[in-house]
């Protein structure tokens, strides 16, 4: 039987699993870069070789990426122990929607070397939006729980 203790365990397994995959996916980003290279068709502003800044853009987006997993990891242990509503969630996803503010930003930077990097840009600044209104969401359940506690 599926209850919300196995969800919540696979949850963190695979936070952690992302997080070793992101530590571990450093050592190959110039190898990543350079296999872009030579797949990739797209055309930008600059012409010439992409290698350098796509490794550039997979660094800075590692490092999101690295705080957002963090960020979500604490969230999840949070909620394993019943600390649902608590302004340490609220905080955990704002901080993950900046990251993926920010990692669409380095996006839209970058894209003046592929114009496809905007359409990672799209996705990465939609996510952070959703997040946001998620995060005012909890926010105001966050405030109203306090009320609640401080009225009986």
């Amino acid at each position: 039987m599926w209850t919300k203790v196995k969800s919540l365990t696979l949850s963190r397994i695979l936070v952690i699993a992302m997080f070793i995959l992101l530590i571990a996916g450093l050592v190959f980003i110039p190898y990543i870069s350079k296999w872009f290279e030579c797949i990739s068709t797209g055309k930008g502003f600059f012409e010439g070789s992409i290698f350098v800044p796509v490794c550039i853009l997979l660094y800075v987006s590692d490092v999101f990426a690295l705080t957002a997993v963090s960020a979500l990891y604490i969230l999840l242990r949070n909620i394993a122990s019943d600390k649902v509503f608590i302004p340490t969630n609220t905080k955990c996803l704002r901080i993950i929607s900046w990251c993926c503010v920010m990692a669409g930003i380095t996006y839209i930077v970058f894209s003046p070397w592929r114009y496809e990097f905007l359409f990672a840009a799209f996705f990465a600044e939609f996510l952070g939006l959703i997040l946001r209104v998620l995060k005012n969401v909890f926010e105001e359940a966050v405030e109203i729980k306090s009320e609640n506690d401080y009225t009986v």
